[in-house]
């Protein structure tokens, strides 16, 4: 018995061992090690890979599961780029150790657009080289970050939340669902940032002030969304700037999505729908009152959710808009009394003057700077008017609609 226990004592300090590694001195020789930019350009040939070889990836830990945030996953990254690591079992790999995986067995692939080793098994392809070496978080700004630095760490500052977002939680704890929020900079540009339900934070009001944070850069399909990598890395008491207050770009292709309607006065095949036609990167939204081979009369109102100007001090109206073929053109419209349903209910000053207009040919222009001044301290809807008849009608399109100020 005393043999047994002696030689199960041997294993069980072996197998507590078995996770750690000596540092090289030097890297191994050429073609039994792999760098995360050449995995990346592995893929753009190869496409999907497993890999049947011995073949070594190294690098450091950049976010773990320890807030939820990811499930069975950490980030990767080493001095050329940064992976999606998924791994068969959680745990046992934490932000901050440098490691050593071991390829043979595992996969590279995408999902959603974003790549990723997959299959790892964290007991038997990593190996632990020393802990502790937590990479540095690269200070950008919300106007340099593309799908280039997919999974790679960065740190944003002097950025806030959207005024609108202010009263959400980072996700929908209770239900387990992902949420969204925004996050802009002083510029005016703007970034997403999804949390997963299951994260220990979701539950958390959005941070109300100004500040910074660290995050994980990624996407779905080319749309980037932000992941926060830890609750305690975002620093945001600092008092807010006078950003957004609102912000509509119909990149989640949908019209309706964040409070905006629509309204047919007269019925009508004609609708606003989001569009991508022409090669746009992102889309916009259009409407055409010609529908299977003939023009319809229509009278149909695209209306943004209540707008609370009661805190700015200036706000200023952009939008960029372009049409085609011949018919009434597109109208602009500001209301203080506007509450639900049928726009004639209510009364609307017509600002259409105010704004730039597309000479047409699908040409894209911006509106220019349309002043809202005279609605400070009230709050407003604003609407877009489309009108065609039987016997003409343009097809008008709609982008990147802001007030900020």
């Amino acid at each position: 018995m005393k043999k047994l226990l002696y030689i199960f004592g041997i294993a069980a300090i072996a197998m507590s061992c078995r996770k750690y590694d000596t540092p090289p001195l030097t890297y191994p020789d050429s073609g039994s090690f792999i760098t995360i930019d050449s995995l990346r350009q592995l893929y753009q040939t190869q496409g999907p890979t497993v890999f049947t070889q011995d073949l070594d990836l190294y690098g450091v830990v950049t976010m773990d599961e320890n807030d939820g945030n990811i499930y069975k996953s950490v980030y990767l990254q080493d001095n050329t780029g940064a992976i999606n690591v998924r791994m068969l079992n959680g745990g046992g790999v934490y932000e901050g150790d440098s490691v050593r995986i071991a390829l043979k067995g595992c996969y590279l692939n995408q999902f959603g657009g974003v790549q990723q080793l997959d299959s790892v098994d964290a007991d038997w392809n990593i190996v632990k080289i020393a802990v502790q070496k937590s990479i540095t978080p690269e200070v950008t700004t919300i106007d340099q970050i593309t799908t280039a630095k997919e999974s790679e760490l960065i740190k944003l500052e002097n950025v806030q939340f959207v005024s609108w977002h202010l009263d959400k939680t980072y996700a929908d704890k209770d239900n387990l669902q992902s949420g969204d929020v925004l996050l802009e900079d002083i510029n005016g540009n703007t970034l997403v940032v999804r949390t997963s339900g299951y994260a220990s934070f979701a539950d958390q009001q959005v941070a109300q002030g100004n500040g910074s944070i660290v995050l994980i850069v990624s996407h779905f399909n080319g749309q980037l969304q932000m992941l926060i990598r830890s609750y305690s890395e975002i620093n945001m008491n600092g008092p807010r700037f006078n950003g957004l207050v609102l912000s509509k770009d119909f990149n989640d292709g949908e019209v309706t999505s964040g409070g905006w309607s629509t309204y047919d006065v007269i019925a009508s095949p004609a609708a606003w729908e989001t569009s991508s036609a022409g090669g746009a990167p992102n889309p916009y939204v259009q409407i055409s009152n010609y529908v299977g081979g003939s023009n319809y009369n229509t009278d149909s109102w695209l209306i943004s959710p209540s707008i609370d100007l009661s805190g700015s001090t200036s706000p200023i109206l952009t939008f960029d808009n372009a049409y085609n073929y011949n018919g009434p053109a597109l109208e602009l419209y500001v209301s203080t009394d506007y509450v639900s349903g049928d726009p004639n209910a209510a009364l609307w000053t017509n600002i259409t003057s105010s704004a730039n207009w597309s000479g047409g040919s699908w040409a894209f222009v911006t509106s220019g700077d349309v002043d809202l001044s005279a609605y400070t301290g009230s709050n407003v809807h604003i609407a877009f008017r489309y009108q065609g008849s039987t016997t003409d009608g343009s097809t008008w399109e709609l982008d990147n609609i802001i007030i900020k100020g």
